[in-house]
């Protein structure tokens, strides 16, 4: 185990190496890069981190006289632990969509508030849809799985491994448009629900033009997509759940094709 009180040069820019890339995780992972989460917490988890995993990672070549291949090594490290925080993104991107097509149908769209995570503007059904997936998240020690995937990470991609590829922008570019999918498939019984409410009061409308449709059809709307809400919780946690069980494989996927 090497001295964590006695480095030369060489160690710590290796230590270095094993920072940025842990912090690049942290950064872009959900919950520990929330806004939420003040940064000196995040400095002290990325520091403890680092120091823990830095003894038990493969041998780390570093020569401090070449300053322009260690800068593509903090790059390479970076790129890593970025591309690992964002994937766990798209899938709360999901979630936050299929809120936000949720509150369009209930007329809540101009209804909006700030997501500490994403720094945007999202329905109150999004937010409240995160904040559920969040505690769905945490329930079930998803957190847990970036830590796993950082000294996962080593035993796949040593410093400096990291490839830019073709099959890594297609694997990044069908995540990023899974999310439409994904939240789309979240929200399609509520999503259909009160389409069919919406429709049901257009017809009454013309049908009856003395009941006054702009009067009666926001509050029945609102009304119905909370009852929706309400009775669809189970199945929106089950499907949440099961959509982070993805997690592991979609991280360890992308790993291997950092690898090249």
């Amino acid at each position: 185990m090497a001295n964590l009180l006695n480095y030369d040069a060489s160690q710590l820019l290796a230590f270095i190496l094993v920072l940025v890339r842990v912090s690049g995780i942290i950064l872009t992972a959900p919950v520990f890069g929330s806004s939420n989460t003040p940064p000196q917490i995040k400095v002290v988890l990325s520091l403890m981190l680092a120091l823990i995993l830095y003894p038990f990672i493969p041998h780390i070549t570093v020569f401090p006289d070449r300053p322009d291949h260690y800068i593509l090594l903090i790059a390479s490290e970076l790129l890593i632990g970025a591309v690992l925080g964002i994937i766990g993104r798209f899938l709360f991107g999901a979630v936050e969509f299929a809120g936000t097509v949720i509150g369009f149908q209930m007329g809540l769209a101009m209804a909006n508030v700030l997501d500490p995570q994403s720094q945007e503007q999202i329905s109150l059904v999004g937010r409240f849809e995160s904040v559920t997936a969040t505690l769905i998240f945490l329930a079930m020690d998803g957190h847990l799985i970036f830590i796993q995937a950082m000294v996962r990470s080593y035993t796949i991609l040593p410093p400096g491994g990291a490839d830019i590829n073709q099959p890594l922008i297609d694997k990044l570019t069908e995540l990023s448009a899974s999310v439409f999918v994904i939240g789309l498939q979240i929200g399609a019984p509520l999503i259909v629900a009160l389409f069919l409410a919406n429709a049901v009061i257009g017809l009454l409308a013309r049908s009856v033009p003395q009941i006054q449709v702009f009067i009666v059809g926001f509050p029945l709307t609102i009304m119905l997509g909370l009852l929706f809400m309400l009775f669809g919780m189970p199945f929106f946690a089950q499907a949440v759940h099961q959509m982070f069980e993805m997690l592991d494989t979609q991280i360890f996927d992308a790993l291997i094709l950092l690898g090249g």
